[in-house]
């Protein structure tokens, strides 16, 4: 009998330990999910980022007093992600500046308000109409981005701003922006104020993304490149790709073409791999010329795997949700699929132009 009761002692005592080594679950708040053992503690955080293509407000857009309803049918998804960027093309210069479309745009400030509303986390600057209103438009903009706290890249006021980072922190995941046009349509950048707008230059660019990933999880590139209205990316943006991986940036969302290039994986030498969308077409635009009004939101998935302490970060799941325009009063933005009819394209030709599928 006292032996019976001292094995019963240690087996109550045992089953006591290791009811304390697990956690319950649910016993802190995070993002993610936690999955709890003897001797593994596993966490997993996704962050979902992505890009909208170009937003040219033509006429006779840019009259509109909201843009709300024009993007109502697509709010949703554009709601559905943790970071959003888009390529504001027209510059938002203001209402002061005479509101005018192709060649040299003056887009109502408001759009940046709209796009906030919807959102858009952060508008990409740098892209050939940057300098339609010269460097008091870019002033103007960036004024009135900071007034309603919207983050930009790719133009800036001063020397101090183009220093300044641009990082976004979601949860424990760090992300860096940079962004850069391959001109401005012949308009020059007043001397000794090249901040005004980044242009495209390989050293640069490099010399950019070294500095900023010793500070952050993740690089992206919102690059404005290529050749209008081409289906495919031309060898420029091929080598542009090749060299903006090899300095280490992790994605790169391009725009221009104002039609929609393939996604594609590089890896480096190294093994280090970018997420290139080559053109994300038009987001928003009047324009008329064949497949400009089909765009779309390119969205990765960005994973983070916490496994007893130490962290694992990776990129996963690409994926292109096609958009189209629809003209009327006013023009509106929607996913492609319920829309199909009245545009003409398939949401399955888009994804197998995108991904080769």
């Amino acid at each position: 009998m006292k032996v019976f009761i001292s094995l019963l002692v240690i087996l109550i005592s045992v089953l006591l330990y290791f009811n304390l080594q697990i956690k319950e679950p649910f016993q802190e708040k995070f993002h993610g999910k936690q999955y709890s053992t003897f001797h593994i503690d596993y966490r997993e955080e996704t962050i979902k980022i992505g890009m909208i293509g170009d937003i040219l407000l033509h006429f006779p857009l840019y009259h509109y007093k909201s843009f709300l309803p024009s993007f109502e049918p697509i709010k949703e998804e554009l709601e559905s992600l943790d970071i959003l960027l888009a390529n504001q093309e027209s510059i938002p210069a203001g209402v002061e500046f005479g509101l005018s479309g192709y060649p040299d745009f003056a887009s109502p400030t408001h759009i940046i308000d709209d796009l906030k509303k919807v959102g858009v986390d952060m508008i990409s600057m740098a892209n050939n109409h940057t300098l339609d209103q010269e460097e008091a438009g870019v002033l103007a903009a960036i004024n009135h981005m900071k007034n309603v706290d919207m983050p930009y890249i790719g133009a800036y006021e001063s020397l101090e701003d183009l220093q300044t980072d641009r990082i976004l922190q979601v949860d424990t995941i760090s992300f860096g922006f940079l962004s850069y046009t391959y001109g401005t349509n012949g308009h020059e950048t007043p001397s000794g104020k090249d901040y005004l707008v980044n242009r495209i230059d390989v050293e640069r660019i490099t010399k950019d993304i070294g500095a900023l990933k010793q500070k952050v999880d993740f690089i992206v590139v919102s690059m404005h490149w290529g050749t209008e209205y081409e289906l495919e990316p031309n060898g420029e943006q091929k080598n542009l790709a090749n060299a903006i991986a090899d300095a280490g940036a992790n994605i790169i969302f391009g725009h221009h073409p104002h039609v929609i290039q393939p996604y594609e994986m590089l890896t480096t030498s190294s093994g280090h791999q970018t997420h290139v969308f080559y053109s994300l077409g038009n987001f928003f635009s009047a324009q008329k010329t064949e497949n400009t009004n089909i765009g779309g939101i390119a969205k990765l998935e960005i994973l983070k795997k916490t496994i007893n302490g130490k962290q694992v970060l990776s990129i996963e799941n690409p994926s292109f949700i096609s958009t189209a325009v629809l003209r009327g009063e006013p023009f509106t933005v929607h996913p492609l699929i319920p829309v199909e009819n009245q545009i003409g394209r398939t949401d399955k030709s888009v994804q197998r132009h995108v991904f080769g599928e």
